[in-house]
């Protein structure tokens, strides 16, 4: 199977001015679909031809022929900011995707979620069929956001696909665990929390684009749920490692304890709780963060490589190197146009 057995002609990506988004249109371009990317406003960055999603709720004629909605759109606030109003404005962006959708007469809408909704389990590998269990406030918004959609869906004329991939980076990310252990990195402010052997898991933005044009187009897919990450998991320490090689940086041989951290991430919590919003820079050790960098977690994606043919490629030496120098997708490797 795979991609060469998957294809549509046409696909709007709701969320398309956001780091996935972007690479999601480029790659879905490269792969012969006619794209059209939705944006909460259209400005000077926004991806070519894109169109603002109330424009387009507006008037569906603009959707005219989409074969897939692709929904990877989040309404993001800062650690400290008020999850009520983050919660009420992700529900509302994916039901009103889906009401698009389904007046656009698109055949399939794409959720892509996120494995935040496993929380942390003690049994290792994840695999789909694990309970729900978020630890954030955003992660039980993506629980109900997948129940939602369910839910509607039911009375829906369109196939829903729940894709749950593992944190992406690359090239064009402005958040996430590699940005920031590369900018303490680069200041010589970071030291490896712990012992460093917890096995991680995450993906390079190629993998993830490929993951979800396999959501989108294949077959087998329809009504079901997938897990997507990378080909190969690492620990704590390895990728401080990488990190420290590309950047050509010393990497300080001694270790945070892990009790300083949890204290130092207690007091960033207190003061989200008080008020204290972290809007341009999160605190570098709250406790969704910290658990992120010390629990381990790593996932079976066997049912994507056996129902879909999903083949991740980009290990965590190439995916370091080629993110920290900037290189976006190398579409045609990745098997665009295949």
């Amino acid at each position: 199977m795979g991609t060469k057995g998957a294809s549509i002609a046409s696909a709007a990506i709701v969320g398309a001015g956001g780091f996935l988004g972007t690479h999601l249109v480029r790659g879905f371009e490269a792969r012969g679909a006619r794209v059209v990317p939705l944006v909460r406003r259209v400005e000077d960055r926004s991806p070519a031809g894109a169109r603002a999603f109330g424009e387009a709720l507006e008037d569906p004629a603009l959707l005219a022929g989409i074969d897939v909605v692709v929904h990877v759109a989040a309404a993001g606030t800062g650690h400290g900011s008020d999850a009520a109003s983050e919660r009420t404005a992700n529900l509302d962006l994916v039901e009103r995707a889906m009401v698009l959708t389904a007046k656009a007469g698109a055949r399939r809408f794409v959720l892509v979620s996120s494995v935040g909704v496993y929380g942390y389990p003690s049994r290792l590998p994840v695999t789909e069929d694990h309970p729900y269990a978020p630890r954030t406030a955003h992660a039980a918004t993506r629980v109900e956001a997948e129940m939602r959609a369910r839910r509607a869906a039911r009375d829906l004329p369109f196939d829903l696909v729940i894709a749950r991939p593992t944190a992406v980076y690359g090239p064009g990310a402005r958040h996430g665990l590699l940005v920031t252990m590369a900018a303490m990195i680069a200041t010589g402010t970071y030291r490896v929390v712990g012992s460093g052997d917890n096995v991680l898991h995450h993906m390079h933005v190629d993998d993830a684009v490929e993951g979800l044009w396999l959501a989108a187009t294949h077959p087998d897919a329809a009504a079901d749920h997938f897990l997507f990450a990378g080909p190969e998991t690492t620990t704590l320490a390895r990728l401080s490692e990488l990190v420290s090689r590309a950047l050509g940086r010393p990497l300080p041989r001694r270790h945070l304890p892990a009790g300083l951290a949890r204290a130092m991430a207690t007091l960033v919590d207190v003061a989200a709780t008080r008020g204290v919003a972290f809007t341009r820079q999160d605190g570098p050790l709250f406790h969704a963060r910290l658990d992120g960098l010390t629990l381990p977690l790593c996932f079976d994606i066997s049912k994507a490589r056996r129902r879909l043919g999903f083949a991740p490629r980009v290990t965590y030496e190439e995916g370091v190197m080629r993110t920290l120098r900037g290189e976006w997708p190398a579409l045609a490797r990745a098997g665009a146009g295949s």
